[in-house]
């Protein structure tokens, strides 16, 4: 059958094992998804270095790809199962010659579907029952016989928590039984799906593809079935409502909340911010694997919605993989019948990520006759396709892989390794359906015409390098300037110097940084509201010396009391007066996904119009931008994520998060930062433009503040003008004001987002040239006293 591997692994008499050459007929097999690991040297030939008493495989005629370990796992695995016949990608695949793999790759759709069932071989280092886990967290939360039997075993068990003390829980008066089961269970979830498996591109490919999938979990030489991928997958469900439903069940009958019971709380809002995070992760290959088994091996050319869900479920947890090609290889069983042997050899190879990303994009937009495109703003003209902006970044040869300084080959010969490929599928995000595409490359939409003047520019952003740690400057324009009237002037301090946060003064410092932020990119919003929502998406861990430093709701707790506590617009607080240095070096983490993948050593440099300047990392200033209000409208958040809607007593950490949309049947379009610029557009700069409102709002507040000293007075006229609205991010290399013609601007509307256009650009209509953020914006058909009404016109985007 075509559908049969040209190799199969095959064992036989016991413990003995052949390549066998399938001709063409038809074998019954399975098939294995696993990481490959380090690599060997290509020299390195698996049967020559088998120890002494070690089985060959008979018939392999080429060098392995993987390490003498793997294998050997591998094969473990088909005597574990009782497996006659199997294909694995690493033995059953010269991975030396390109034509083999050019032709074998196109071919994955049908390999996995014919496979009987598909394991998933992971290296743990813990091996345990899925089953016991989903039977305790059951038990444990529902009245019955013998409850009060199993909390007493598991009170007894020992204490498995590494965040909250065995002591502390005992002394907020929570039964030691329902934490200590509650803690392992939740444990045992983020152990799984945290497993370098679901960090890498195949993998991605491969469990949506395969069936009957099974996980085989391998720790040193013992070998275990864990369960399957969809019992896991329900477990993780299972354990975000058990997370919500024991955070309400400590948090609202209490009328006093003690010290313990805050820590506590504020621990499985953690665990619930998280699970979050999976649950999405899962809904997206969840709906995925319907599309594909409903629509069979063509399904993506008649389900865009579907091909939406793909790009934004890859994006959610940035994928890595070896070889550069590989991020677009990756995905061809997925896209079955996209690319040809032949084009892949010609198209796909290399490490040119810019002609690889527009050849696979206008592929896929030919066969499909849509319009594919990102939200970020094309880099590169291309004529007819600049629609499609492509990723332009090259391989960094100053990262060194952490196992790649020198790796000692099995010849006994220290070799360095290449750079690791250090562009990740986060190159996915924000791709959305603009349009129908026509002839000669053009795409045919709906655009929003006829905004209100021309953009004016609010800050500019620059891309930079960034130090590894957690790193937030804030200098304001009246810095070092006097202030006051002429008898009475003062310098305005500076306060320059390094300020290396404890761990325990995180929370009161992101805290403050946050308002901050909020006055100056949200001057019309709350800046509490502001703060909550940006923190929530940021998502910071921290390790703290004492659990009390950060208490459930930390986000207000940590600055209750202090003057922080009552700001809530720019003229209740002296912004532009105001300098801030901060090294927060106890931030390990952000749950944020713009805080990994390709943008994880990113930073941003921000000079606002009115001469402050920030310097923060690339998670913490795009998570900023979006938290304005208004701004998820543009940018996918049009409703309460899972579906939930918000109450007084939803827990934080479940109302916002990443931008996500999903409809019906949990597919996922999603849009956040990295739909604004391209992953690799380190070192450039993008300016961020508004179209109404009082555009010079910043400048004459900070004039305003350098007339007065620490007092609050009536602002005027000031207090009440609109602040900047209708904000758009465009490269800054675009002159917008040279030219009366070039200020006739619109927008398409996209599912994910809305791409900024202007209609009468001399070398042709309607180019793409921003991304709207703001998605409500002034348009000069707005009727008195009523909202901007923008007319709807059929564009074609060259």
């Amino acid at each position: 059958m075509g559908s049969t591997p040209r190799y199969l692994l095959h064992r036989h008499d016991g413990d003995q094992f052949s390549l066998v050459k399938t001709n063409g007929y038809s074998y019954t097999y399975d098939i294995v998804s696993y990481t490959w690991g380090g690599t060997v040297d290509p020299s390195y030939n698996y049967n020559e270095n088998l120890n002494k008493g070690q089985n060959r495989i008979n018939g392999l005629e080429w060098n392995l790809g993987v390490r003498r370990e793997k294998v050997d796992d591998l094969k473990n695995l088909m005597c574990f199962k009782g497996l006659e016949y199997m294909w694995a990608d690493s033995i059953c695949m010269n991975d030396a010659d390109d034509q083999q793999k050019g032709e074998e790759i196109p071919k994955m759709f049908q390999y996995y579907k014919q496979a009987q069932n598909c394991y998933l071989l992971m290296d743990m280092p813990e091996l345990f029952d899925n089953n016991q886990i989903a039977d305790d967290l059951v038990d444990t939360m529902k009245l019955s016989s013998q409850l009060e039997e199993r909390l007493l075993a598991w009170a007894r068990k020992p204490w498995t928590s590494d965040k909250l003390s065995e002591q502390a829980a005992r002394a907020s008066g929570m039964d030691l039984g329902i934490m200590n089961c509650y803690n392992t269970c939740i444990n045992h979830v983020k152990l799984l799906f945290n497993n370098e498996y679901f960090t890498r591109v195949w993998t991605f490919q491969e469990m949506i593809l395969g069936k009957n999938l099974q996980i085989v979990g391998v720790k040193g030489e013992k070998m275990s079935g864990i369960g399957s991928l969809f019992q896991w997958t329900e477990l993780a469900r299972d354990c975000l409502d058990k997370a919500l439903k024991l955070l309400g069940w400590i948090d609202r009958p209490r009328f006093i909340k003690t010290l313990s019971i805050s820590v506590v709380l504020g621990l499985i809002e953690d665990d619930v911010s998280h699970l979050v995070g999976l649950v999405d992760m899962v809904k997206g290959i969840d709906a995925a694997r319907i599309d594909i088994i409903n629509g069979g091996p063509n399904w993506w050319r008649e389900n865009d919605k579907g091909v939406s869900n793909i790009f934004s479920s890859i994006s959610l947890t940035p994928r890595g993989c070896r070889d550069m090609p590989d991020l677009f290889k990756g995905l061809l069983g997925i896209f079955n019948g996209l690319f040809t042997p032949e084009e892949i050899a010609t198209e796909l190879k290399g490490d040119d990520i810019e002609k690889m990303s527009f050849a696979f994009f206008r592929q896929l937009s030919e066969e499909t006759g849509i319009a594919w495109t990102k939200l970020a703003i094309s880099s590169r003209e291309r004529g007819e396709w600049d629609w499609i902006p492509v990723v332009d970044q090259k391989r960094d040869p100053s990262v060194i892989e952490e196992n790649a300084e020198e790796v000692q080959q099995v010849t006994g010969e220290a070799k360095k390794e290449k750079p690791p490929n250090t562009i990740k599928t986060d190159i996915f995000a924000g791709v959305v359906k603009l349009g129908v595409l026509r002839q000669n490359g053009r795409a045919k939409a709906l655009g929003l015409t006829g905004l209100l003047g021309k953009p004016q520019k609010l800050m500019s952003i620059h891309l930079k390098e960034e130090n590894p740690q957690f790193h937030f400057i804030f200098k304001g324009c009246n810095c070092g300037k006097k202030s006051g009237k002429i008898f009475s002037r003062w310098r305005i301090p500076t306060n320059s110097r390094l300020d290396n946060v404890t761990s325990d003064e995180t929370g009161k410092r992101l805290a403050q940084c946050a308002i901050l932020l909020g006055c100056i990119l949200d001057p019309a919003g709350n800046a509490q509201d502001y703060k909550r929502r940006l923190l929530r998406a940021l998502a910071p861990q921290w390790d703290v010396s004492d659990s009390a430093a950060k208490p459930y709701k930390w986000e207000d707790r940590s600055i209750s009391g202090t003057s922080w506590e009552g700001i809530e617009s720019p003229f209740e607080l002296l912004t532009h007066n105001e300098s801030m240095n901060y090294r927060m070096m106890a931030i390990t983490e952000c749950g944020s996904r713009l805080s990994k993948g390709s943008t994880a050593n990113i930073s941003c440099e921000v000079r606002v119009n009115c001469g402050c300047t920030i310097i923060a990392p690339f998670c913490l200033i795009f998570e900023a931008l979006t938290a304005v209000e208004g701004s998820p409208l543009s940018l996918g958040r049009t409703a309460d994520r899972n579906g939930l809607r918000p109450t007084k007593d939803t827990p934080l950490a479940h109302r916002s998060g990443v931008p996500l949309v999903f409809d019906q049947d949990d597919r996922i379009t999603m849009s956040d930062g990295l739909g604004l610029v391209q992953i690799g557009d380190l070192g450039k700069t993008f300016n961020l433009v508004a179209f109404g409102g009082n555009l010079k709002f910043h400048k004459k507040y900070a004039s305003l503040l350098r007339s007065i000293i620490n007092s609050k007075s009536s602002w005027g006229k000031l207090a009440l003008s609109p602040r900047p609205s209708g904000r758009a991010l465009i490269q800054s290399d675009f002159t917008h004001n040279m030219m009366h013609i070039l200020r006739n601007y619109g927008y398409v509307e996209t599912q994910g987002g809305n791409l900024l256009i202007y209609r009468s650009h001399p070398f042709g209509k309607y180019r793409i040239k921003g991304v709207c953020i703001d998605g409500n914006i002034p348009n000069t058909k707005a009727p008195p006293g009523g909202e901007a009404v923008a007319r709807v016109r059929s564009v074609m985007i060259k």
